[in-house]
């Protein structure tokens, strides 16, 4: 019980649900096997009670025409015997009455045995069965009142009234056990009919109360969903609101909630108006990250890329050129860089790095990169160039950067060592070899270009 308390929402709502559904189950199959039963129990009232009341209404009719029949033969005493016409007609109505009565109970002996033989007889079976003990002996009586008129009609008027207290005992007694035996038949369907009022009464209670009870579960899981639901919603916007005042800490601390139709709704605005600030925050943290890479990567003098830079890029054009590629390299720097800060100063000096850079991008391609990889001196990868072009393009760097003449800023030189990939070579040996160049041309007097 404590685990089930402690579960998850969703586990909650899920126990809940399944003993709804496995309660509503329990109902459908309550209600399927008690409408069978009393469908049954109609069933047997319609092919059986019903029927046997039909035969009863009709042997009760048969009753009164034979008592009228009787009181008809009584009342013409010795006359009767005199007419021949009348006797003939009274013995015709007997043998109707006798026939008719004997298919009525025929009739009634079928019902209850095609009842018994398919099995619709549940409610009352010894009744049934005794009801049929009954019939039988009925007929008894019948085929002895049958062979009484017989007697009677056979006599003459002088045994008259013997013979007419022997049929009238006879009828006496037929009329009795057709009287119990209506009474019982009228008795058997009275206490199935009721039986089957009861069965359907207690299915009626039943039923509502198995519905009271889904009701209430059913009730009970959809208020415990809403306010579970609600309360994480709630739980939800306040993380939400928290967390926008961890995005923004300066702005007021009190964050406006959106009114919506329902909780979603509101939640959904919630959400849209974090994601919207996440996205800026992301923009702007990104826009930072961009910053630091290029004050990472870039010189912040000349706005070149910086020794770190040198040293990933030229690793990478090394692969490349190791699978088929090829590049060359160019390592200059300024002539007499440090006259030039000690006679005109720093500032001068950075001016003059400036004005390089700027001549030297001119003439650059995108594809060749600069870098500075030292306080005066820089590297430039020229990507899919062989030595000559790269000898050629120094040359017409160093006379860009000799054609400077700027006001405030003394004229100067670079000096150049060029050299291209070959077979084998490293970052230590390609650079030593364009290092070494660079040197050449400072001592043949700088201002001058060495390849090789």
């Amino acid at each position: 019980m404590f685990t089930w308390l402690n579960a998850s929402m969703t586990r909650k709502i899920s126990s809940l649900s399944f003993v709804l559904l496995a309660f509503l189950f329990i109902v459908i199959l309550y209600t399927a096997y008690k409408s069978q039963k009393i469908h049954k129990d109609i069933q047997e009232v319609s092919k059986i009670d019903i029927p046997l009341l039909e035969v009863i209404a009709d042997i009760e009719i048969l009753q009164l025409k034979q008592h009228l029949q009787m009181e008809t033969i009584h009342l013409k005493g010795d006359a009767f015997f005199k007419s021949e016409a009348l006797k003939s007609k009274s013995a015709k109505r007997f043998n109707e009455f006798n026939n008719q009565l004997s298919v009525q109970l025929d009739k009634a002996v079928n019902i209850l045995h095609q009842g018994m033989k398919f099995g619709s007889v549940r409610i009352g079976v010894d009744e049934h069965l005794s009801l049929i003990e009954q019939i039988n002996k009925l007929h008894s009586h019948r085929i002895a009142f049958e062979d009484e008129f017989s007697q009677f009609i056979k006599s003459d008027h002088t045994g008259y009234e013997s013979s007419w207290e022997a049929l009238e005992k006879q009828d006496n007694l037929l009329d009795d056990e057709a009287n119990d035996l209506l009474i019982n038949i009228d008795q058997l369907t009275v206490k199935v009919a009721s039986l089957v009022e009861q069965q359907e009464l207690d299915f009626m209670i039943m039923n509502a109360a198995l519905g009271l009870s889904a009701l209430v579960i059913g009730g009970y899981l959809t208020l415990y969903t809403i306010l579970s639901f609600r309360r994480k919603v709630g739980a939800l916007r306040g993380q939400i609101e928290t967390l926008h005042r961890t995005i923004s800490p300066d702005e007021d601390s009190h964050i406006s909630r959106h009114q919506g139709s329902d909780e979603l709704d509101e939640l959904e605005r919630d959400l849209k108006l974090l994601m919207g600030r996440l996205f800026l925050e992301k923009e702007n943290r990104d826009e930072v990250e961009t910053q630091l890479l290029e004050l990472a990567t870039r010189d912040k003098l000349t706005g070149v890329f910086n020794r770190h830079k040198w040293d990933e890029h030229i690793k990478d054009e090394l692969a490349l050129a190791n699978r088929g590629h090829h590049f060359s390299l160019i390592l200059l720097d300024v002539d007499h860089f440090k006259k030039i800060n000690d006679t005109h100063g720093h500032d001068v000096g950075d001016t003059v790095l400036k004005l390089l850079v700027k001549a030297l991008k001119r003439r650059l391609r995108e594809t060749d990169i600069l870098f500075r990889v030292g306080g005066e001196e820089f590297a430039i990868l020229l990507r899919d160039t062989h030595l000559e072009d790269a000898s050629r393009l120094a040359e017409q760097l160093r006379r860009k950067v000799e054609a400077i003449d700027e006001d405030n800023v003394p004229q100067f030189t670079i000096s150049l060592g060029v050299t291209e990939y070959q077979n084998s070579d490293n970052q230590k040996s390609i650079v030593k070899r364009a290092d070494v160049l660079l040197y050449e041309a400072k001592d043949a007097g700088r201002n001058s270009v060495f390849s090789g």
